[in-house]
């Protein structure tokens, strides 16, 4: 009996932690904050609290890192349409088999703002162009399988800005059990995918030492 009393404890944890919903909220602009959500417990993932260690690792002289060789086979950044076949991709699999389990899954807020600038207005016309069609591509696709109770999408454009700004917060909210049933099914489809990326991408010339030093230059100086 006492061992019988244990399994039936131990089935009871599990199925109280499959049935727990789990979240994070994110806001994004000029600041980052992620939190997380787990039940009735609240915690702030980012921005992360400086402790005194982190202090101190701060006072400590830093070696400058040189940029490794470019020795390891490195795939190139995705380009829109590789962005837009992902997610077609993610989506197609989430309809065929999940459709009941995503509806439970709860994206609230959903509130973005995005302002294409750049020095080139074609290009930024382009790109805002492009952002337009995959939102209205995309946008009726995720509320026929998610709750998205309020969203709340604009883009717009600025011809007198350098560079494009974006803000805005997302929450998304689930179970435990919706969460594994959810990555169990994307495992293939997204396994499949980037076998076909790599391999559309194997032929490409592999950039050289200074171009690594270049690119870390670059981005060295956006984040500066």
């Amino acid at each position: 009996m006492t061992a019988l009393k244990s399994i039936g404890i131990v089935l009871l944890i599990l199925l109280l932690l499959l049935l727990l919903r789990v979240g994070v909220v994110v806001d994004f602009g000029e600041t980052l904050c992620v939190r997380l959500r787990v039940g009735p417990v609240k915690r702030t993932i980012l921005p992360k609290k400086k402790t005194e260690k982190t202090n101190e690792a701060e006072k400590m002289p830093q070696t400058e890192e040189k940029p490794k060789a470019a020795r390891q086979r490195k795939l190139p950044k995705l380009s829109f349409a590789e962005w837009r076949d992902l997610a077609r991709t993610m989506l197609n699999a989430l309809k065929r088999t999940l459709r009941r389990t995503c509806k439970r899954t709860r994206i609230d807020p959903l509130e973005l703002s995005v302002v294409f600038a750049g020095g080139d207005p074609a290009e930024v016309a382009q790109t805002y162009g492009y952002a337009n069609a995959a939102l209205w591509t995309l946008m009726p696709n995720l509320e026929e399988l998610f709750d998205i109770p309020k969203p709340s999408i604009y883009l717009g454009t600025d011809f007198e800005k350098s560079e494009t700004s974006a803000k805005g917060t997302v929450g998304v909210s689930l179970r435990v059990c919706d969460l594994l049933a959810i990555l169990l099914t994307l495992a293939m489809p997204v396994r499949r995918w980037f076998l076909r990326y790599r391999r559309a991408h194997q032929n490409d010339p592999q950039p050289t030492a200074t171009s690594a030093v270049k690119e870390t230059e670059k981005t060295e100086k956006r984040t500066a």
